[in-house]
């Protein structure tokens, strides 16, 4: 993998449940202490969508305040149905941008937040979205 996230849970079987039903990702391997509870999940969603979830050991562990994870999806009503029938924090959208993207902004239960990114106009070249976006 060139990169994926390794991001600190508070609970490890909330945050899983969450990632795999809002965003629909598969787990890859799950690391299980002595005791058998998961305390480090590495998932999956497109090719090179990976997310490595760990267990807060301590207080010292902290969210990732001002990062944005953001995954490209094809459809993204579909993930603002699933959201919002499964209960997750919508923080905003689906919502058309200027730079040819409909976004779906998430919030994960310990705070992450997530934005889900589906082009507009497939036909339109990245040169002709930054002229119009300037």
């Amino acid at each position: 993998m060139p990169l994926f996230v390794k991001m600190f849970v508070s609970n490890m079987a909330i945050s899983l449940s969450w990632y795999k039903d809002v965003l629909n990702l598969k787990s890859v391997f799950e690391l299980p202490d002595k005791d058998g509870k998961t305390v480090m999940a590495h998932i999956r969603g497109k090719k090179y969508q990976d997310i490595m979830l760990v267990s807060k050991q301590s207080d010292r562990e902290f969210n990732g305040e001002g990062v944005i994870l953001n995954f490209a999806v094809d459809d993204i009503d579909k993930f603002a149905i699933r959201a919002t029938k499964i209960g997750a924090e919508v923080k905003e959208g689906p919502v058309d941008r200027p730079w040819n993207a409909r976004e779906l902004v998430l919030k994960d239960p310990d705070g992450y937040v997530i934005t889900l990114s589906m082009m507009i106009d497939k036909g339109k070249a990245f040169d002709d979205v930054i002229d119009r976006v300037r």
